[in-house]
């Protein structure tokens, strides 16, 4: 019986041969490999497949995230310095500018980096959206005084 790391190293293996799949044909064969490995497990080998499974899985989704918060702190330091944090963290989140610069630069907060919920993204992008929204409107007075 094959052991959890083996598990691991013959689906990484496997994952490393679908990255390089480029036709139907391929993906169609890679397919039918795929069931034969799965077929030729046990029922606690299949158990341990279906653990790495989830494990990859999960650390996918905390990859993802990271990438996301990265591409966002990417997308704010076009504005950064333009935007008063201060007045963002106090009125739209109750909270202080550390706290929103925690999140914004993903600094390591107890030992675990500091993200913005999906909450607080929806929060932020309401956030710039009420502050642009505010400046348009004023430079649109501002246009008819001219």
């Amino acid at each position: 019986m094959a052991n959890k790391d083996q598990i691991n190293q013959e689906l990484e293996a496997l994952k490393s041969k679908f990255m390089l799949l480029n036709t139907d044909e391929e993906r169609n064969a890679f397919r039918s490999e795929v069931k034969a490995f799965a077929n030729s497990k046990s029922d606690e080998e299949k158990q341990l497949v279906s653990e790495a499974f989830i494990e990859g899985a999960n650390k996918a989704c905390v990859r993802a995230d990271k990438l996301i918060d990265d591409m966002l702190r990417n997308k704010l330091d076009g504005i950064y310095e333009s935007v008063s944090w201060s007045y963002i963290a106090r009125t739209y989140f109750n909270k202080s500018r550390a706290w929103l610069s925690q999140r914004i630069n993903g600094l390591m907060i107890h030992g675990k980096e500091a993200q913005f919920t999906h909450e607080e993204k929806q929060t932020l992008l309401q956030a710039l959206r009420d502050i642009s929204g505010k400046i348009e409107r004023t430079a649109r007075v501002i246009e008819q005084t001219l």
